[in-house]
Parts: structure tokens; sequence; C-alpha cells
């Protein structure tokens, strides 16, 4: 079994799999004004601190995994998502995948609550999924109403550093 299935299949022991956007949760609009008000410029390679913290303490306390489901995921290898997340606070080892980019498999549309659907069934077995524990954060609703109370939308100024999200993930997990 390669490196990756043995990563995603050991989340038998995993509580909690997160699907994570970067920008507007991570890498927050009032993080990228406030290094311009610091440094003159500002870079969408260093996320919100904040935003990070709570991520990495979520992931830590449920022995969690992440999922990129972000844009990113296109122009960036899980390697390389994997160097900015240690870039920006989180060791690597927590990420373990993206989800795939269904866009250029089908002529109709799709959204990202497919992607994560696909991942899911791609990933885990039946089993598996009815004790599933998901996450989705994202700022944005883009098939993702379906999740329910799985979905944490955050508002893209503040992304995940808002703590009442985190306290909405404790209470859900």
């Amino acid at each position: 079994m390669n490196e990756k299935a043995h990563s995603i299949r050991s989340s038998e022991q995993r509580k909690l799999t997160v699907f994570v956007d970067i920008d507007g949760v991570l890498n927050t609009e009032a993080h990228l004004r406030r290094q311009t008000r610091e440094t003159g410029e500002s870079t969408n390679r260093n996320w919100c601190p904040l935003a990070m913290a709570h991520l990495k303490l979520v992931v830590e306390y449920y022995n969690g995994q992440i999922v990129v489901s972000s844009t990113w995921r296109y122009d960036k290898s899980l390697e390389q998502l994997k160097a900015l997340f240690e870039e920006n606070g989180l060791p690597p080892h927590y990420v373990v995948d993206v989800t795939p980019s269904l866009i250029h498999n089908t002529s109709g549309p799709v959204t990202r609550g497919d992607e994560i659907r696909a991942w899911i069934d791609e990933n885990l077995e039946q089993k598996q999924i009815r004790s599933l524990r998901t996450i989705i954060l994202d700022d944005v609703d883009d098939g993702l109403t379906p999740f329910g109370d799985r979905f944490i939308r955050c508002d893209p100024k503040i992304g995940f550093a808002d703590k009442e999200k985190v306290k909405r993930v404790v209470g859900l997990v």
C-alpha cells in the first residue's frame, strides 16, 4: 500500500476529516490588510496565524486529517500544499490529500460539494462513511449546504480565526 493510501486508510483511527478551503478561511482579508499595513505589501503565502492556530488545535485534538478542497490544488501539488501548511505552522503530516478536480471529467456543472463527495466515495469504505466525522471549512457555499451542520461557512474577512466557528466544530465532533 502506498504512503497516501496508508495515510487515508489509517483514518479509521482518526476522529475527524477536515475539508479546507484556503482563501477566506486561512488566508483572510483582515490578515492580508494587516500585512499591508505592517510591511507595505501582502503575500498569500503567509496565512492568518490565528486561523492556523485554530486549525492546528482542531486537528491535533481530534487526531484529524486535512483534505484540501481549495482551488489552490489546481496549480499546486500535494507536496507544495503540505509545504505551505508547514510554513504556516501546521505539521505537514496532517495534510493527506486534495479533492479531485471533477471539472475536467464532466461536461455538466460541478460543485465543490460534488468533489468532496467524490473524495469520500473514493477513499473511505462504506462502514467508515457511516461513522465518518467530517467538517468542511469554506467561505462560499458551492454545493455544500447538503452537508448540513458539517459545513462551517466562514466570513472571508476573518475566516477560521473566528472563535465561534471553532466552538461550532467542537460542538459537532
